[in-house]
């Protein structure tokens, strides 16, 4: 079961192509990409609800105040021990994330399923198109832990289209470095100028940019187009629905 697709809208220029027709002009450059990575939460997977009720679980549990979904979504910017350092004491370098991080891990993998982290409306689709299209030269890499991340490809039934399924334990350094595109790139053979990475965060295009990867923001996931084409992210260009994004990576 797939959720709810992204909303309805036209896709917006990239920081070199404003005032022209960005969507003629960005999908020739996309389609000739050699190699698509991927984002989860909020990019392929509709999963707000599920971190949302896991953060303040894991808060409740803690003894600490409870956030609200603006909180939320402004602290998926962080990898998860940042975060809940955030949530919990302000400040993301606060050593009490790692033991509230590690408790969030445990909580909420086990609860992923189609229900809670089912892959948006159209997604799935377009990553078969893309395993055909790009000869198999897709993979994923999230900031949160490496087992939600392959547990959600695993229950959507998408292993098969990805050759590598990282999160942010399985890199030297969580985005907004690059370490974890330029590893996956790396080990797959993959000229890291000719990828194109899919994210929802100002820290995906941040570790895109870093990387030397080409960009595409989605504005359906837990950051809005004006965060998306703000400095140091600043996608080459931010879509708003899965159609839009299709026509980006495929030209129609």
């Amino acid at each position: 079961m797939y959720k709810r697709q992204a909303s309805r809208g036209r896709a917006s220029e990239g920081r070199a192509h404003d005032g022209v027709d960005a969507m003629s002009s960005l999908a020739a450059r996309f389609a000739g990409a050699t190699a698509v990575l991927w984002d989860v939460d909020g990019t392929l997977a509709d999963s707000t609800s599920l971190g949302f009720t896991s953060t303040n679980a894991v808060l409740v549990e803690a003894g600490l105040p409870t956030i609200d979904l603006a909180q939320y979504k402004t602290g998926t910017r962080y990898p998860t021990p940042q975060r809940m350092a955030w949530h919990a004491a302000g400040a993301p370098s606060d050593p009490v994330g790692a033991s509230l991080g590690a408790r969030f891990d445990e909580h909420y993998v086990r609860l992923v399923d189609t229900r809670t982290a089912g892959f948006y409306a159209g997604v799935a689709e377009l990553v078969r198109e893309l395993h055909d299209a790009k000869s198999g030269r897709q993979a994923v890499l999230s900031n949160a832990c490496g087992a939600y991340a392959r547990r959600v490809v695993d229950a959507n039934d998408a292993r098969a289209f990805f050759k590598t399924v990282r999160g942010a334990d399985d890199a030297s350094a969580p985005k907004p470095a690059p370490d974890g595109l330029l590893a996956i790139a790396s080990e797959n053979g993959w000229d890291a100028g000719t990828c194109v990475y899919v994210g929802d965060s100002p820290s995906d295009g941040a570790a895109a940019r870093a990387a030397g990867m080409m960009s595409i923001g989605c504005a359906w996931g837990a950051h809005d187009e004006t965060e998306l084409r703000r400095a140091p992210a600043c996608f080459d260009v931010v879509v708003r629905t899965v159609a839009e994004l299709r026509e980006a990576l495929l030209g129609g």
